[in-house]
């Protein structure tokens, strides 16, 4: 299984920020025992944080930006709701998104532009630094409506509201247009609210191929088959199931790539005529 893909003249690359370990209850509606090797000893499932990177005719881009430098301990009254005895030490831990890019031969001052599919902190981390715009050259586009409840309506001690609002002071924000929209020659963003009011996917067509960044409207594989599983931050969780369906439907009959933030098993899915996942940077 590759973190790399082509679609077209574009060069896709999974990026590792770092990761979450998440109990099942951050899964509502999931049975885990209909979907063994989900959970590891510990009862947790492991999840990329991370990015996508996008190199092509467009230029050098970013799809969400990490979490930035994150150490989470695994919270004990998370422990005790989930019945572990032994969880992992922390809930999330990031900060290797700079290396990643690195070891991809990418500078933060190569990206021209961070296209986040919504305001979580795990989606824009890495883009202020210090106080300063962590990738210099570039505007970071958003969907709108996220803005109020998640960075307006953060609570206190949430570090979103600080991060996003000094990344306004600077200057670097734009906001995606409402609906769909092609933002760059064979780029498209459509607003699918769900997860949060915001949310959008970002779709490349390229040579024929296509491939959707969904964000975190996919969570588990599983989803898939199993249109009762949500999940624990999912503002609205009948209008994400809604497009989570609408969205299985159209890349299984077009035969698009989906790339979510968090999955890795597949990293670059598509849909099988038996409705099965099968790896496409294979195909």
């Amino acid at each position: 299984m590759s973190d790399t893909i082509t679609i077209g003249e574009y060069t896709i690359t999974a990026l590792r920020d770092g990761d979450s370990h998440l109990p099942a209850s951050a899964y509502p509606g999931a049975d885990f025992s209909e979907h063994p090797g989900t959970l590891d000893a510990s009862g947790t499932h492991r999840i990329r944080i991370g990015a996508h990177l996008v190199q092509g005719p467009a230029g050098t881009l970013l799809i969400d930006a990490g979490a930035g430098e994150l150490s989470m301990p695994f919270p004990a009254e998370l422990a005790e709701l989930n019945g572990l005895t032994d969880p992992p030490s922390h809930m999330a831990e990031a900060g290797s998104l700079p290396a990643a890019l690195a070891a991809a031969g990418v500078s933060p001052d190569d990206i021209s532009k961070v296209l986040v599919t919504h305001l979580h902190l795990d989606h824009v981390g890495w883009i202020m630094h210090d106080g300063k715009p962590f990738f210099p050259n570039a505007e970071v586009h958003y969907g709108a409506a996220d803005w109020a409840p998640l960075v307006e309506g953060a609570p206190d001690g949430d570090p979103t509201r600080p991060l996003m609002e000094s990344a306004a002071a600077a200057g670097i924000l734009r906001t995606f247009a409402p609906g769909t929209a092609e933002i760059l020659p064979g780029i498209t963003v459509a607003h699918v609210p769900g997860h949060t009011p915001g949310h959008v996917t970002i779709e490349i067509e390229s040579q024929g191929q296509r491939i959707l960044f969904v964000g975190d409207l996919i969570e588990l594989p599983a989803q898939l088959n199993d249109r009762s599983i949500h999940f624990m931050t999912d503002h609205d969780q009948d209008q994400a199931a809604a497009a989570r369906a609408a969205l299985f439907a159209r890349a299984k009959a077009d035969g698009i790539v989906i790339a979510a933030a968090h999955l890795t098993n597949p990293t670059f899915g598509i849909i099988t005529a038996d409705d099965t996942w099968a790896d496409a940077s294979n195909s």
